[in-house]
């Protein structure tokens, strides 16, 4: 006789329900704890390469320095491969020992390796914060509030010191000046003036605009030097727009490569490149090293034109062993005749006083007519008219 089987006791719908929504509960924990690490981590390594300098000033100014009393990135130099930063910050009293612990903090957060190296003074520190291969080399030093002195009714108030007047050189003393133009390629409308200045003055060509090419071949056939004025990244981006061919800090490298490459090949005639606009990208080593590698590989100079204090271009241009320079005076940053006459002058002193000095202007018609008077008797005021490309060393 067959066995009846039992049947087995009906499973209650809630619980079913209940068992469903805690699993789902702790696939989502878990997919949340990997997502947050991941997106953390690679948060972290994009900021480390761009922005721990900023970190660095707003604790710094947080503890109470003065933007005046932060010294940053006064020398950079490349040492065993790390290109390393070097910072000064003056605190006040008692606020070394709280830095150093935001710092330490901080390092930690970024996944960077602190260090602490010994001083010889008790109220200062020296740190050392790593990544891979940059590095920020800080050293914070206290400085003692001085007291405001009470001034008695009857102290006169202090003489304001007489400006200083300009020391004056000697008749026989000369300097060499190189004058580079920038913004060429918009139109041909300037191209004849340019061309009939001096040939040692030089001419910065924007790539991918109507008129490169033909601006490029033409001044190169009246003797005058061809850089490609490369556009890249100001602060403000994109509200402030370098134009077509920029570099970008977003970009990967290969993408880095591939613009630079590409303005490099669509300007002709090029003896070297310099910045156009950039204050962002020129304050950036990582970028700033992949566009020198392919400067480098063109056998080609770099002129840093100093959009800002934070540039690390020129550095990253030594080290990877290209001629390079410094833009010392800016003509043109009025388009008044009267102040371009100025500029002129003042670059004209400073060659003489400093041997050479590089100047950079544009190709607007006040800086032209200035350049057009002013460059026939430049000869008799102490200057050797010569191309940027015989200042960069």
């Amino acid at each position: 006789m067959a066995k009846r089987r039992r049947k087995k006791p009906a499973q209650k719908p809630w619980l079913r329900t209940a068992a469903a929504l805690g699993l789902v509960v702790v696939l989502a924990g878990i997919i949340v704890i990997v997502l947050r690490g991941r997106g953390t981590s690679a948060g972290r390594g994009h900021a480390t390469e761009t922005d721990f300098g900023d970190r660095i000033r707003a604790l710094a100014e947080r503890r109470g320095a003065h933007p005046s009393g932060i010294d940053a990135d006064d020398p950079i130099r490349k040492v065993n491969g790390v290109f390393v930063r070097h910072w000064a910050v003056s605190l006040p009293a008692g606020s070394v020992r709280g830095l150093t612990a935001d710092l330490e903090a901080e390092a930690a957060s970024w996944q960077g390796r602190f260090e602490r190296r010994p001083v010889r003074h008790g109220d200062a520190a020296h740190l050392r914060i790593s990544f891979g291969t940059e590095a920020f080399d800080i050293r914070l030093v206290a400085v003692p509030r001085r007291r405001p002195r009470r001034k008695s009714a009857a102290t006169p108030l202090p003489t304001p010191p007489l400006p200083r007047p300009t020391p004056t050189l000697s008749p026989a003393r000369r300097g060499k000046l190189a004058i580079l133009l920038d913004d060429a390629g918009q139109s041909m409308e300037l191209v004849p003036a340019a061309a009939a200045l001096p040939e040692a003055v030089a001419v910065a060509v924007l790539p991918f605009l109507p008129h490169s090419v033909d601006t490029a071949a033409e001044l190169h056939r009246t003797g005058h030097e061809i850089w490609l004025h490369l556009p890249m990244e100001p602060n403000g981006y994109p509200s402030r727009n370098p134009g077509p061919g920029a570099v970008l800090t977003s970009m990967s490298e290969e993408d880095v490569r591939r613009t630079v490459r590409s303005a490099l090949n669509n300007v002709p005639f090029i003896v070297g490149v310099n910045n156009h606009m950039g204050s962002k990208a020129t304050a950036n080593l990582r970028v700033m090293t992949w566009v020198m590698q392919e400067i480098s590989a063109r056998g080609l100079a770099f002129l840093d034109s100093r959009t800002t204090a934070a540039t690390v271009a020129e550095e990253a241009a030594r080290a990877q062993g290209i001629h390079t320079g410094r833009r010392k005076v800016f003509l043109d940053n009025s388009s008044a005749e009267a102040a371009i006459e100025r500029q002129l002058s003042e670059a004209i002193y400073r060659a003489r006083r400093e041997g050479s000095l590089i100047a950079i202007g544009h190709l607007h018609g006040p800086t032209l007519r200035v350049l057009e008077r002013e460059l026939p008797g430049i000869s008799s005021r102490g200057i050797d008219l010569v191309p940027p490309s015989e200042l960069v060393r």
